[in-house]
């Protein structure tokens, strides 16, 4: 046993299915408490090899039944070819090999090179003996396009930088969704790491990321933990323009109330009594991105009620909010009705949040201000029309 064991813990963290939310596995990640035995691993494939066996004897004594990723580098394979103090954690662990994704850390560094010569059959070897392979920070390392083809991983994990970007940059979108098409063609999965805002959660799942992990979900820590915080994603809304034309949503565009989505029952009231022309309030998260919405007939009335003060007054206003109906900016009207007409009859007319490309909310439409213009627009080409024929009348003089 090396001296550096003494000064060695383990944290763990959970891989979160973006579809339905549970935890699949569990990621066991080296935290050192003196010196930097993981970076000294980058250069020794010997220590990298033992950080690996050591992660899976430290969740066996954590009693988890969840199966493990654990982290290599990729150099580390191509020098050793094979990990069998791995194995033998595995075996004594009572576990299976399947049970066991190693995640494959590419170099990051652009003078460094992957020895894809070297890699390619070590990953098809322990693939082979049962282990799943990911290839990871993907989007940070070398990574070229025959290596990623050949050697075919299970799973792919993009960076966490970026997963910063993909709310604001069109090509890291465009680029997830490549690799989720090249994931569908193989039969693999793909990942994302260092999710922290519902905006990076909404912005990869619309990518088509299978998995995530990251503080948003849940950090780190000493145990392993299964319960997960999941954001409450709103539905996507639908694309600009894609009605049947009509005036656009911008013409009927109100400031929207916003409040940080941690706030209280009182401070939901105290806004919507000190202003009586808000219609509605819009719990946003630190990106401005609507995550639930209160109505303020059914909130005040609520409020109101029997105990109602007791209730809910120092509660989140969540408990009394719905998940907003949103739709993008260069929308129409008619964008707006179909929104309005896929929900609950009884939310028929709340109010609905118009979000630019990024999902942050520019502003609110009123759905009896679109059904009144609506409506004049109708009458307006009526006195156009022959009342007998409805074709339009024929050009006096």
């Amino acid at each position: 046993m090396h001296a550096w064991t003494h000064h060695l813990r383990f944290a763990y963290q959970p891989v979160v299915d973006l579809t339905t939310g549970s935890v699949t596995a569990m990621e066991v990640l080296a935290r050192p408490t003196e010196g930097d035995v993981v970076a000294e691993a980058r250069h020794a494939p010997e220590v990298d090899a033992e950080l690996a066996a050591l992660a899976v004897r430290s969740a066996t004594r954590q009693e988890g039944l969840l199966p493990l990723h654990v982290n290599v580098f990729a150099t580390t394979l191509a020098a050793l070819r094979d990990l069998p103090a791995l194995r033998r954690a595995v075996r004594d662990a009572g576990r299976r090999s399947w049970e066991v994704t190693l995640d494959v850390t590419l170099p990051s560094a652009p003078s460094e090179r992957v020895p894809g010569a070297a890699l390619v059959p070590a990953v098809h070897a322990l693939r082979e003996a049962g282990f799943r392979i990911c290839l990871d920070g993907v989007g940070a390392g070398e990574l070229s396009m025959r290596l990623l083809a050949d050697l075919s991983p299970d799973l792919l994990k993009v960076d966490a930088a970026v997963v910063a970007g993909l709310p604001h940059r069109s090509a890291y979108r465009a680029a997830i969704a490549g690799l989720r098409r090249f994931c569908d063609g193989v039969g693999a999965l793909l990942a994302v790491e260092g999710v922290e805002t519902e905006l990076q959660y909404a912005a990869a799942r619309a990518a088509g990321a299978h998995l995530a992990q990251g503080h948003l979900f849940a950090p780190p820590a000493r145990r392993p933990v299964t319960e997960v915080h999941l954001p409450l994603c709103p539905p996507a809304a639908p694309p600009a323009g894609s009605g049947t034309g009509g005036p656009s949503v911008a013409d009927f565009l109100h400031p929207a109330a916003m409040l940080p989505l941690s706030a209280s029952a009182s401070q939901v009231r105290a806004l919507l009594t000190g202003s009586p022309e808000v219609s509605g309030v819009l719990l946003v998260d630190p990106d401005g991105v609507p995550v639930r919405a209160v109505d303020r007939d059914r909130f005040l009335l609520a409020m109101s009620g029997r105990y109602g003060h007791a209730l809910y007054a120092d509660r989140p206003a969540l408990r009394l909010a719905d998940r907003p109906r949103t739709v993008r900016v260069g929308a129409t009207v008619w964008d707006v009705l179909d929104v309005v007409a896929a929900d609950d009859r009884d939310r028929t007319a709340d109010d609905v949040a118009v979000v630019d490309d990024a999902g942050r909310c520019v502003g609110v439409v009123r759905l009896a201000e679109v059904v009144r213009a609506l409506a004049d627009s109708r009458l307006e080409d009526a006195s156009g029309l022959n009342p007998l024929t409805r074709t339009p009348r024929p050009p006096v003089g």
